[in-house]
């Protein structure tokens, strides 16, 4: 089956590949809005579900918040503001070695496909007003 690429989904990649803040749903629809007046919001999430299931984009889950989503692809870990829900990428020298850990969920029995690692508590910003 092939998959027309509409003028709508490269809008919201271009967002996606040029914007490091992990926006939300609704903050993409805004900037795809800006874009293209007529482009709705439907059309944005469902456009979003796809990139996130054909592995174009990562679908980052907030705990207690809303979804949030990257256009950066390679293996990296996220942090979320507990106060403003901001995401923010974990910075790469920080990197905890998942292969030890997926090492040791496959003796114990687990078949490892893939990890999200997502740490929380207050962003600098946040930790100035708190």
């Amino acid at each position: 089956m092939q998959v027309r690429n509409t003028n709508q989904r490269k809008i919201i990649l271009e967002i996606l590949k040029n914007n490091y803040t992990h926006p939300t749903a609704d903050e993409i629809f805004e900037k795809a809005r800006a874009i293209d007046e007529h482009i709705s919001r439907g059309t944005v999430y469902r456009n979003l579900g796809f990139l996130a299931e054909t592995g174009e984009i990562l679908k980052v889950k907030v705990p207690n918040g809303s979804d949030h989503y990257d256009g950066t692809l390679h293996e990296h870990y996220h942090f979320c503001c507990d106060n403003c829900c901001k995401v923010y990428d974990v910075p790469e020298n920080a990197k905890v070695e998942a292969s030890q850990v997926s090492e040791q969920m496959q003796k114990a029995g687990f078949d490892v496909n893939s990890h999200d690692l997502i740490f929380t508590g207050l962003c600098p910003e946040c930790r100035k007003t708190i």
